[in-house]
């Protein structure tokens, strides 16, 4: 018999970094490096390094190695890709593997790895596959990848087209994170493009703003000039950039200042962003159409996330159309490793009826023994059948956080790192806003069986293999989940197959054999801006933080109601200060999501770990300075308000540069030039701006 063929893909896209393990073509493993360092979007940079050195995701590869009980030494061939630049020579310094077995996606490739991971993982012999991204590759002509065309057959990826743009031609990934930006909606510190297409709906349409996206033969036009004369009749500017030559989207977003997302006005441009881009997207998917002879489309690259206009694709001929589950930069390491399996290895594409998504380890009993032992809650544990009393205590209307299995492959909760509500319950998407301490307007999305989901939501429009992944919408017609509704009548779902599932399946059948209602509200298990969970550990110390009712891991089940007070209490501490997180960045986030009170309540609670992490440099201080001012305004307490505001000018400094600059304009014979050197001098120090307006703005202390 001959030996078995292993394929490592490593995506180290900085924002994105991941690892997928082929074996005979058939992903074996694949985890993304945030889900293990515990760092969302784990960015992969070495702080105050250049941008030129990333990282290679090093956990993930170990874990991807570990769960097939492999080492390097057994791996064939090891294929790495970056988005924008290369990355063959980082990767060498740092994995100890035959340099011989390692080859780089040929550039522009970013691209390619995409479409890989759609084609390699699609259910389709035939289909097109289209990639649309921020930005792929960048070329020696200064033009990026931002839209390209690929057709399969025959075992075969052929590219049809590509399209690129440049600074002034923006992408629709990078038209959409720009609104991202200015509506104040952002997730580990980048545009969150899911949030704005959660809040598009509560927007309408203002006639008399202008066309931002023109179309033509499958290419879209997005001025650089245009949104910025666009914004500049809407937005705020910020003090001394009135003058500002915007020559980048760096520029822009630096230019205006963003609104907040619950203004009537954030609503209206996140609505404007949305149908730009369904309007765009489809455009581009009917010229694909007319290229190709396939009927169906496969789809990546992270615009491929985007729910509203994903329903809407079979609008324009595609019989049928599949999404990677992991759309995003992750999931270009199932792409590098299929386009090493088929492309370098010249083997034979291995269609599969239905991608398997769950590609974590399944973890040990002993590994759940010791995340309960760690906080001493072994003796408040129950032995239970998961199907069967996770469907009692979810009727019972308790918030149960479920781990069960290998984790999911992408963003989405598929029912392996969930957490659970009853979806008829009045209700119940504040409870759950409330344990997630997440923003309002967001959707929430069901699971479900597929007599259930049929009886409940239409989706007689929606692409069938969209379905399992929660990637797709559907319009609610029943109203049992009225509760569910977003504001424009949908609901996002995944359908769910006793094959692939049947230990979520069967919780399904017996919630609603018990009420009738053959779906559960999922949405993802992780709080305090983490990531999704991935090992029991992090199940049990989440569930600590999140103030959920119940957890099951596996067949364990632990019911906070039983357990002492105290000793919850005891455990919420050990909790927080094992959590990897910075406690102000995490009361920040608390607060822009419109969560004031528990954002100072949890900051105050951090006690020991809070003063740790504060004082790292003035720029720590002038946020937390900023935070507690901000609260003292919220609580009219002037005083604290006063003293708050003193401290950011005390800690507020210019660059050392901008004081050199100062000290030759003071000298300068030019008058002008001169007071204005003066009056940057005296203010440029830190603690300096107190000072100098202190017989101006304030009489004392």
């Amino acid at each position: 018999m001959a030996s078995d063929i292993y394929i490592l893909g490593v995506s180290m896209s900085n924002h994105d970094r991941a690892a997928c393990l082929l074996k005979n073509g058939h992903v074996q493993a694949a985890i993304a490096e945030e889900r293990l360092d515990r760092r969302k979007k784990s960015e992969g940079f070495y702080s105050g390094q250049h941008r030129e050195i990333v990282l290679p995701p090093l956990a993930s590869i170990t874990y991807v190695l570990h769960k097939e009980g492999i080492s390097l030494n057994d791996i064939d061939l090891l294929v790495c890709g970056r988005s924008i630049k290369m990355c063959k020579n980082e990767l060498l310094k740092y994995v100890p593997i035959d340099p011989k077995k390692v080859i780089e996606i040929p550039l522009p490739g970013h691209h390619l790895s995409h479409a890989y991971s759609a084609y390699g993982t699609c259910p389709f012999d035939e289909t097109a596959v289209l990639v649309i991204d921020e930005q792929g590759h960048h070329t020696n002509e200064q033009s990026f990848e931002k839209c390209t065309w690929f057709e399969g057959r025959s075992d075969k990826l052929t590219k049809i087209k590509s399209f690129f743009g440049t600074k002034n031609d923006l992408s629709l990934g990078m038209f959409y994170d720009a609104f991202a930006a200015l509506t104040g909606l952002s997730e580990a510190g980048k545009p969150s493009a899911g949030k704005l297409m959660g809040l598009a709906p509560f927007g309408k349409e203002r006639p008399d703003w202008p066309e931002l996206i023109s179309c033509k033969d499958g290419n879209t036009f997005i001025s650089l000039e245009r949104l910025d004369d666009f914004f500049g009749h809407i937005l705020p500017v910020r003090n001394g950039m009135e003058n500002i030559n915007v020559q980048h989207l760096d520029d822009l977003l630096l230019k205006y200042i963003p609104v907040s997302w619950d203004t009537t006005l954030a609503q209206d441009l996140a609505y404007k962003a949305q149908k730009e881009l369904e309007k765009a997207v489809l455009h581009i998917a009917a010229e694909l159409y007319k290229h190709t002879t396939a009927q169906t489309l496969s789809y990546a690259g992270g615009v491929a996330l985007n729910c509203t206009t994903n329903a809407k694709l079979k609008q324009v001929g595609w019989r049928d159309v599949y999404i990677h589950p992991a759309a995003t930069d992750d999931g270009a390491a199932v792409g590098l490793a299929m386009y090493g399996w088929i492309e370098i290895l010249n083997q034979r594409r291995k269609p599969i009826p239905r991608f398997y998504p769950f590609t974590g380890i399944k973890y040990k009993e002993s590994e759940i023994q010791d995340a309960l032992k760690k906080y001493d809650l072994e003796v408040y544990v129950q032995s239970v059948k998961p199907e069967e009393k996770g469907a009692e205590i979810l009727a019972s209307g308790k918030v149960v956080c479920w781990f069960q299995g290998e984790s999911e492959w992408g963003p989405r909760a598929l029912g392996a790192r969930s957490i659970l509500a009853d979806p008829t319950l009045p209700g119940i998407k504040q409870k759950i806003n409330k344990i997630k301490l997440r923003e309002p307007f967001r959707p929430f999305g069901i699971s479900g069986t597929p007599d259930g989901i049929d009886e409940l939501i239409d989706i007689s429009e929606t692409p069938d293999s969209l379905s399992p992944y929660m990637l797709s919408l559907g319009i609610i017609k029943d109203d049992r989940l009225k509760e569910m509704k977003h504001v424009d009548g949908t609901i996002r779902y995944q359908t769910v197959y006793k094959d692939i599932q049947p230990v979520y399946y069967n919780l399904i059948e017996n919630f609603g054999a018990i009420k009738g209602v053959y779906a559960i509200l999922n949405t993802s298990f992780n709080v305090m801006g983490e990531p999704l969970v991935e090992s029991p550990e992090d199940a049990v110390r989440q569930f600590l933080l999140s103030g959920a009712d119940v957890l099951i891991i596996e067949n364990h089940m632990i019911e906070l109601a039983r357990v002492p007070e105290d000793v919850i209490s005891k455990c919420v501490e050990q909790a927080k200060m094992e959590t990897p997180h910075d406690p102000l960045q995490v009361a920040l986030s608390m607060e822009a999501a419109g969560y004031p009170e528990e954002a100072l309540r949890f900051f105050i609670d951090s006690g020991e770990k809070q003063s740790r992490n504060i004082f790292q440099g003035s720029n720590q201080l002038r946020q937390y300075h900023a935070f507690m001012m901000r609260q003292a305004i919220r609580l009219n307490d002037q005083k604290q308000a006063k003293y708050h505001a003193i401290q950011i000018l005390k800690y507020s400094a210019f660059p050392t540069e901008t004081g050199q600059a100062a000290q030759w304009m003071s000298k300068s014979l030019d008058d002008d030039l001169q007071l204005v050197g003066q009056v940057i001098g005296h203010i440029a120090p830190s603690g300096a701006a107190f000072r100098y307006f202190q017989s101006i703005l304030v009489k004392h202390e």
